[in-house]
């Protein structure tokens, strides 16, 4: 099965999020079939307004993850480091993204839905989940249902954010 290329925008969907709208929990554990190396590259984000920042993605320690570090400051700093992965909720492909908070409570997951990604690969549209309640959800299979349950209803969603590889 070829898997919609995905580009994590970590740090600028803070922008986009609050507390209100992560999950203590992940849609589901990183999985084999949806591994896609074309994530593995330089990135930027259409709507960020310093357009020298960028997000270079890399093979992770962890099976069936990428790690992802994002630069900012004119891509001169590195503010954010994570590991990301892809779920599939019925015939929708999610990134998972840690969201991290005070190091003692963990980090909890902003998720965002891959919308249309082009031919080669290079460009990519997403919404950010913003549903309110997903904090208030108790595991895994909570938050499937859930998104299941709101995949096609457009208050499901913060934001869309717009993606372009780097070459």
């Amino acid at each position: 099965m070829n898997i919609r290329l995905l580009i994590p925008v970590l740090l600028m969907l803070s922008v986009y999020c609050s507390c209100d709208n992560i999950s203590t929990y992940p849609i589901s554990q990183p999985d084999a079939s949806l591994d896609d190396d074309r994530l593995i590259g330089k990135w930027k984000f259409e709507e960020d307004t310093n357009k020298n920042n960028f997000y270079e993605v890399y093979p992770s320690a962890y099976p069936h993850q990428y790690h992802v570090r994002f630069w900012n400051r004119g891509g001169t700093n590195p503010t954010y480091e994570g590991n990301v992965y892809y779920s599939k909720v019925e015939s929708e492909t999610f990134l998972n993204i840690p969201y991290f908070t005070n190091p003692l409570e963990g980090h909890w997951y902003i998720f965002l839905r891959v919308l249309d990604i082009n031919k080669d690969g290079s460009k990519m549209t997403g919404a950010v989940v913003g549903d309110e309640t997903m904090l208030n959800l108790g595991s895994e299979r909570e938050v499937q249902h859930h998104i299941v349950k709101n995949v096609n209803n457009p208050g499901f969603y913060l934001d869309t954010v717009h993606l372009f590889k780097v070459k």
